[in-house]
């Protein structure tokens, strides 16, 4: 596609057309990168989100255009949201692209506007999902957050802290009955990451999730996806380790290996093996 059939999209709005077209023609990023530079405004929301999407599926080919993002968001702070979501899901797989960006993220955590310490948080959480030595500076205020009154905000915190407790447990171990609190109210769309980091510290601490099973084995009758399959993956790490914590669940997840979502089957599938490893 030419750079002018790629701007008259964006100008007709066709967003899921540019997305299509960059999929199928991954050079299209370099263009992209130059028109965010230069597009007006609310072309150039689209094109954070674009980038974002695409990002987090095919990272190696975006790495070389987040400076690119940065220098819009250095001259245009009001695209900082945007830009932000979309910034967590190009450099959380490389270490020096995520040392650039913390920064930023870090002064964002201390802003007025809640939404912006909202995002901040979800790509705080990104990054210290796979690199836990760039976040751990910024773990003092993501638990601040869960104090907050404003239940997003809260939930933020908790869910960037249960991102970088799946694989650094010991980071969160302290903070675990913050996390159960705000469990506690979390609504479902918004609490996997959490119920993620149930099943990191039950594999690490078993005794520590040990009071929380029945609420993990709760989720197992949720209608929200993301959720139910969270607390199979969740329950059947547990299970690796502590095979009786989840003798509870196995009559749900067995149910579960019947599930019309592929996914949600497999992973019931993976819990009941696991507990028999």
């Amino acid at each position: 596609m030419s750079p002018a059939g790629l701007e008259t999209l964006l100008q007709e709005h066709k967003y899921g057309a540019v997305s299509d077209r960059l999929y199928e023609e991954p050079a299209l990023v370099a263009e992209l990168a130059k028109l965010l530079e230069t597009s007006e405004q609310a072309t150039q929301v689209a094109i954070l989100n674009i980038l974002g999407r695409y990002g987090f599926d095919h990272p190696e080919n975006v790495y070389a255009y987040t400076g690119s993002v940065m220098k819009v968001l250095n001259e245009k702070p009001e695209l900082k949201s945007e830009g932000t979501c979309a910034l967590a899901n190009l450099v959380f797989n490389f270490h020096d692209r995520s040392a650039e960006v913390m920064p930023m993220l870090s002064g964002m955590l201390n802003e007025e506007d809640a939404f912006l310490r909202e995002d901040a948080a979800y790509a705080i959480g990104n990054i210290g999902f796979r690199f836990p030595d760039l976040v751990q500076e910024q773990i003092p205020a993501l638990v601040r957050m869960l104090d907050s009154g404003d239940d997003d905000e809260r939930e933020a915190g908790a869910q960037a802290l249960g991102k970088i407790g799946i694989n650094s447990p010991e980071l969160v171990k302290e903070i675990f009955p913050k996390l159960v609190e705000v469990l506690e109210h979390a609504k479902e769309a918004s609490c996997g990451g959490i119920i993620s980091a149930f099943g990191a510290l039950g594999f690490n601490f078993p005794e520590l999730v040990k009071a929380q099973i029945p609420r993990l084995v709760a989720y197992l009758d949720s209608q929200n996806p993301v959720t139910l399959k969270n607390a199979v993956m969740a329950l059947g790490i547990i299970g690796m380790t502590s095979p009786e914590l989840i003798d509870e669940a196995v009559p749900m997840l067995e149910q579960l290996t019947h599930h019309p979502d592929k996914e949600i089957s497999l992973n019931a599938m993976v819990a009941i093996s696991r507990r028999e490893v």
